[in-house]
């Protein structure tokens, strides 16, 4: 049987790669997403009033932790749906013909996606496996260029559950230590007149 770490490795080759199909054999994209997403909003809403200070000009934060959880709520859809056009159009290729984002959003983004993940590495540390649970370190680091600088370093915890002989992602575990840089990249990143470009 493959170890965790092993799994994962197969798993950044089926994203470099642009392999769907292994990646989604490997992943359980729907559980990532619905429990990270969750997580995320916990989080975003217990330090509301700390992210609106940080970044004033985010509407996304002005009306507090109440609002921030029915917008969330309202729009889980459409978030969760822009997520997964752009990993489709990552994987078959249509970000190739993207122009820019007002003419082609998510072909754009897919590229932009593509552009980072050129410009990152996985570096492995611990892994713990306890029955049929396993837990996974995994330091994403950026290298020189911008796309590289702009990730610096960002450290996961991955979870894993066995299934059979196998090992399938199922969850990121250290969601809370990874909101503030992740969302202090997409404050530098996403400009507030991009939210109106988008029709899904």
């Amino acid at each position: 049987m493959d170890s965790p770490q092993d799994e994962l490795k197969n798993i950044l080759a089926a994203i470099n790669n642009r392999d769907s199909e292994e990646f989604f054999a490997r992943v359980d994209l729907k559980a990532l997403e619905n429990i990270g997403y969750d997580e995320a909003t916990d989080v975003l809403a217990k330090n509301c009033a700390k992210f609106h200070e940080l970044y004033p000009k985010d509407l996304f934060f002005k009306f507090g932790s109440r609002i921030l959880r029915l917008y969330n709520e309202k729009f889980r859809g459409v978030h969760l749906g822009l997520i997964n056009k752009v990993i489709a159009a990552y994987f078959d290729g249509t970000f190739k013909d993207a122009k820019n984002f007002s003419a082609t959003p998510i072909k754009f983004l897919a590229a932009e996606l593509d552009r980072l993940l050129k410009a990152v590495h996985a570096d492995f540390g611990e892994e713990k496996i306890s029955g049929d649970k396993a837990t996974l370190a995994v330091k994403m680091v950026g290298d020189a260029s911008s796309y590289g600088r702009m990730i610096d370093v960002l450290n996961f915890v991955l979870e894993f559950d066995r299934r059979g002989d196998e090992w399938r992602l199922n969850k990121i575990k250290n969601v809370e230590e990874l909101v503030p840089p992740i969302l202090d990249i997409a404050e530098r990143y996403w400009p507030a007149s991009w939210d109106l470009g988008i029709k899904l």
